[in-house]
């Protein structure tokens, strides 16, 4: 997983005419370097020799931010059924487990509707909270640096793990009301929990590579991040065994505490502040002209079909949640049509989850440095493959059929890569992390509408035909094949404009 590995220089990379080195000047370049650009100022220099221990960090980051999920879902549905709907402690310790108990099973459709409330809730809390402060945040770390953008979410996390740690505590020997653990996400959704987080990283992995190694490193990191939560999801249950509930959030708290201290202490920033600013860093995150910024941004004139290879690329992103939506019922999907258990359906996760590892490991240093293929041909890949995944889980009549999807649709996660390298080329870099922000704020938004959506569906037609959800997350996803075609097209458009230049004027017209 060392990045070290995965390192290439141009003149090992030769790129196809609609690769990315083709949308713009290097970083280093007259035309992109930030060295002249007021306040933030570019690292000079900067190259992925210097941080080949952010990958590391980052699993461990994403370990202690999953390793206590599934214990936090369980002790929500087992404090709703002790404290707020009054059941028995011993009848209520039965959840979950394997009891065949009728009086069980029929509690079990009590509770979960109350709890999946409070669920909902918190997932509005954490998305629309993080997705406003990335509005923010994504301006603020062209000025001020990437680390801090990154430091002040974990923090966030950490003291929202240590209050689920002291409420789990108090409810080993008081009435605490489920409630409450919305209430301590405050903190983490306050200070941009997932959201500003995701974006400085990528913003600063940007900084820090070229062209020729962009999609690579994002590739890695996009491994990285789901190797961490594959490690935290597989480690949890034998975890809580040896230890407790209360010390599930400790260790989350622990390790995103740790990830935040190697950080700050090994890391060099990609932006360096100007010294005359630095006292107005906290006076200056939430001021409206940021907003203005992004805005800015987004609607600003760009030459040679930019501005619509940039809207495109964010369109491509919120579809691909949309469509993700059905994994919110997916489980119930398993039990009704193979009668799969919970452990089941967790071999099943970690199976997918490696898949998409070394999809985006494997697949696109093959794709890439071998093959040479474009970076649109590879999101043209990656989009088909969720489209046919969906498809076959669509068709499947037995179990194994499940399986087959995911081995058959490695690369379905690598769209992200290739996009964010295509459009980390053409923006410029006092602009990065404003795209970053309003990309990931804008997929945060409608994770809020895709869950209910395809709850309606199964809800719908569960009694006849259950597994129609996933044809309609097939054609979801299938609508971006036609938005990535249209992106091949403005690459091959804007190649000829480079080269033409009678045709600038009507390209930039168009555009």
């Amino acid at each position: 997983m060392n990045a070290d590995t995965r390192r290439f220089s141009s003149e090992q990379i030769h790129c196809s005419d609609e690769d990315t080195p083709l949308l713009a000047g290097p970083r280093d370049s007259p035309m992109a370097a930030t060295t002249s650009v007021s306040p933030g100022t570019r690292v000079p220099g900067t190259s992925s020799d210097q941080y080949c221990t952010f990958e590391p960090i980052l699993v461990l980051l994403c370990f202690g931010l999953s390793v206590s999920g599934v214990v936090l879902a369980d002790q929500i549905i087992y404090q709703s059924c002790v404290v707020t709907l009054g059941y028995d402690r011993t009848l209520c310790a039965q959840l979950g487990t394997k009891s065949n108990s009728t009086e069980v099973a029929n509690l079990e459709t009590i509770v979960q509707p109350y709890a999946a409330k409070i669920g909902m809730v918190n997932t509005i809390l954490t998305s629309v909270l993080p997705a406003i402060c990335a509005l923010f945040m994504g301006p603020w770390s062209d000025k001020f640096g990437r680390k801090p953008a990154m430091i002040v979410p974990s923090v966030g996390f950490i003291t929202t793990y240590g209050m689920i740690g002291i409420l789990s505590l108090l409810a080993r020997h008081y009435l605490v009301d489920p409630w409450c653990y919305v209430v301590a996400h405050i903190p983490a959704a306050v200070l941009g929990g997932n959201t500003v987080l995701m974006a400085a990283i990528f913003s600063y992995l940007t900084d820090i590579t070229t062209e020729s190694n962009r999609t690579v490193r994002i590739g890695i990191l996009q491994a990285c991040i789901m190797l961490g939560a594959f490690v935290g999801l597989l480690s949890s249950s034998f975890i809580l065994e040896l230890t407790n509930v209360p010390t599930m959030f400790f260790l989350s708290a622990g390790a995103v505490a740790a990830s935040s201290a190697f950080l700050h202490c090994l890391l060099e920033d990609s932006i360096k502040p100007d010294a005359s600013m630095v006292h107005r860093q906290v006076r200056d995150i939430f001021r409206l002209s940021h907003l203005g910024d992004l805005v800015k941004m987004f609607f600003k004139k760009r030459s040679s079909y930019d501005r619509g290879i940039v809207w495109l690329t964010i369109t491509i992103g919120v579809v691909t949640v949309l469509g993700a939506g059905g994994g919110t019922v997916f489980f119930l999907y398993t039990r009704r049509r193979f009668g799969w258990t919970i452990q089941d359906f967790t071999i099943w996760q970690a199976v997918e989850l490696l898949s998409v590892v070394a999809g985006n490991v494997i697949g696109i240093s093959v794709l890439k440095t071998l093959l040479k293929l474009p970076d649109v041909w590879l999101a043209l890949l990656s989009v088909i493959n969720y489209a046919l995944d969906a498809l076959i889980k669509g068709l499947a009549r037995q179990g194994w059929e499940l399986f087959l999807a995911t081995g058959v649709t490695p690369l379905k996660a690598t769209e992200g890569a290739a996009l964010m390298a295509i459009c980390s080329a053409i923006i410029p870099s006092n602009e990065i992390a404003k795209f970053y922000s309003i990309a990931m704020a804008m997929t945060n938004t409608v994770s809020l509408a895709s869950a209910p959506l395809f709850t309606f569906i199964y809800n719908s037609t569960v009694e006849t035909a259950p597994q129609v959800f996933n044809f309609v997350a097939s054609g979801i996803f299938s609508v971006n094949v036609i938005f990535v075609g249209i992106i091949a097209i403005l690459l091959r458009k804007r190649t000829k404009t480079r080269t033409d230049p009678l045709c600038t004027q009507d390209s930039e017209i168009i555009t």
